[in-house]
């Protein structure tokens, strides 16, 4: 999806010309239709993959004067399903959409006027970007057609010291690129003339009091999974063997699915991922007309799906899942799948994640704290020297403090560190997770389906109080309670096993010799970023210790590098200019 405005007289290329060369580049989007429409200084396109709206709907959807180039799926909206791409696109668009509707959605309407509207949805979890240059904005599904749409947009060393100070994104509300950003979700835009003209955005919702009722939760996921199934395509289902997709799978056994799609990556080493279906302990009869599909991963195929993973993703990451993703990806396109229901979000609403035990046991009087181990904030230092560590550091804690802001709002009370981490978590810990797998996901044709994050489902865990969300060392326990009897036993206590590769284990073993390699060679390029040479002798030899930070440090340079490589690749195959 692509929506562009320029200023009258901007330059040699029409509105359409410019969104036509990022469409061109989003064409593995949309294998079932391609189109644009000019406004004269405004033009938006859409490349176009159906599930259930009417084949022969031509792209953008058009009707009564508008035009939308629309990216998602609206469930329901005021408690029906709206029919075809068009009613989904404009029922979206409106106004009251963040609490009248139940879908994943990036949408830019047009007008005969040349006005364009874009919004995303509440959760972030359909992506958008946006890019301002003195040209004109322009407004995309991904980061990578932006950064040549109005020429070569600088890199910004400061957002890779937020990256890697943080090891999650860049946390200023920006991105690694001047002038590109991620339209925050829930914000809604409007551009005219090559400005945005007016920007709105979302406010937190007021949490409703009261600890939801199991039943409550229950009849949440349910709506969610039958939501989760409207479509004309085929649908399979992401397992891992951990509560999420366990739960998922039974709920959809429930339902009499027959003859489903299962895919599971098995990285060794670790006891994350399902062989057999049988795995699961489910008893249910139809499960047995299930085909599962599964791919081994090990230290090999994480360097080696570094490179594309990083291309579909258009920046550096500091997620080991992501090369395990694209693999998923990849088996789910070879079954034939083309709508992957999947379990993002279920950490983040439910506090299943090991690292929340501390931060819930009240070891943390700061949330900074829980963002920036001392060992990390360490060898950042040597790597970028104190004064960027100290700027990145102080835009962490303005990001953290924004949260506070929302956490106060939300809840109508001064909040916790409880409350401000999990606050934090929907926008730096889950929306990165939702890019990864919508990026990865879609360059093979596949939509991916989150079923925690609807029916109303993330609404009731804001609603949970810390207490009931961990105990002693047992985490989700408000999830595994509410549905104890819908699994096998071993779900009540089992530990989370989170999906991705231990770094720390295939990088000081046979993949320390080519890694260290690596990261010499490419201590002059990484340069241009800041880093410093004695910074990245230091971490090579942490690295060879077998240091636990060196060694996550190490995989977000080695993305960094591949990020490097397809930028000097791309396009004119000319350096990017570093801003100062």
């Amino acid at each position: 999806m692509v929506g562009v405005s320029l200023r009258p007289h901007a330059g040699k290329r029409s509105a359409s010309e410019v969104a036509a060369g990022v469409l061109e580049q989003l064409r593995h989007r949309g294998p079932d239709g391609l189109g644009l429409v000019d406004h004269g200084t405004a033009a938006l396109g859409m490349a176009r993959l159906r599930i259930r709206s009417r084949p022969l709907d031509s792209v953008p959807f058009a009707g009564s004067g508008a035009v939308f180039a629309f990216n998602g799926e609206v469930y329901r909206a005021d408690g029906v399903v709206p029919e075809g791409g068009l009613e989904e696109a404009r029922r979206a668009g409106e106004p009251d959409a963040a609490t009248a509707v139940d879908g994943m959605y990036a949408v830019v309407g047009g007008d005969p006027d040349g006005t364009l509207r874009a919004v995303r949805d509440p959760l972030g979890i359909k992506p958008l970007y946006l890019r301002e240059a003195p040209e004109g904005v322009a407004v995309a599904s991904e980061v990578g057609p932006l950064v040549d749409v109005f020429g070569r947009a600088p890199v910004r060393p400061a957002a890779f010291a937020q990256f890697l100070l943080s090891g999650r994104r860049v946390v200023d509300g920006g991105s690694f690129f001047e002038g590109i950003r991620a339209v925050r979700p829930g914000e809604r835009l409007t551009l005219r003339d090559g400005r945005i003209t007016r920007s709105v955005p979302a406010r937190p919702a007021p949490c409703a009091p009261g600890m939801p009722e199991a039943a409550e939760l229950r009849a949440a996921l349910e709506t969610a999974v039958d939501r989760m199934l409207l479509t004309d395509r085929r649908v399979g289902l992401a397992v891992s063997g951990g509560l999420d997709s366990t739960l998922v799978a039974r709920l959809l056994a429930r339902r009499g699915i027959r003859d489903l799609p299962t895919v599971s990556v098995l990285p060794q080493d670790t006891g994350d991922g399902v062989r057999d279906l049988s795995d699961l302990g489910l008893s249910d009869a139809v499960i047995d007309t299930w085909q599962h599909h599964s791919t081994s991963f090990g230290p090999a195929d994480l360097l080696a799906g570094l490179p594309a993973a990083v291309r579909s993703l258009g920046e550096p990451v500091a997620m080991s899942s992501l090369p395990m993703y694209r693999a998923l990806a990849k088996l789910a396109g070879a079954a034939g799948i083309t709508v992957l229901l999947v379990g993002e979000g279920a950490d983040e609403l439910f506090a299943g994640y090991h690292r929340y035990r501390a931060l819930y046991a009240g070891e943390f009087t700061d949330p900074v704290d829980f963002y920036l181990p001392y060992e990390r904030r360490e060898l950042v230092t040597a790597l970028l020297g104190g004064d960027a560590c100290a700027d990145a550091t102080g835009e962490l804690r303005r990001a953290v403090g924004r949260s506070r802001e929302a956490a106060a709002e939300r809840h109508g009370i001064e909040p916790t560190v409880i409350d401000v981490v999990r606050e934090h978590e929907y926008e730096h810990s889950l929306e990165p997770l939702l890019r990864r797998t919508d990026h990865l996901l879609m360059a093979e044709g596949i939509e991916g389906r989150t079923p925690f994050l609807h029916g109303g489902v993330a609404e009731l865990a804001r609603r949970y109080p810390a207490r009931s969300l961990v105990r002693g060392s047992q985490t989700k326990a408000a999830l595994r309670e509410a549905f104890a009897d819908l699994l096998p036993p071993s779900y009540r206590v089992q530990p989370k096993q989170p999906f991705r590769a231990p770094v720390r284990q295939w990088l000081r073993g046979g993949l320390l010799p080519r890694v260290d390699r690596t990261l010499a060679d490419a201590t002059e390029s990484l340069r241009r970023l800041g880093v410093r040479p004695a910074g990245m002798l230091l971490l090579r030899e942490r690295l060879a210790a077998g240091d636990a930070a060196a060694c996550t440090l190490a995989f977000a340079l080695l993305s960094t590098v591949e990020w490097l490589h397809w930028l000097d690749d791309s396009a004119a195959r000319s350096e990017v200019p570093v801003s100062a």
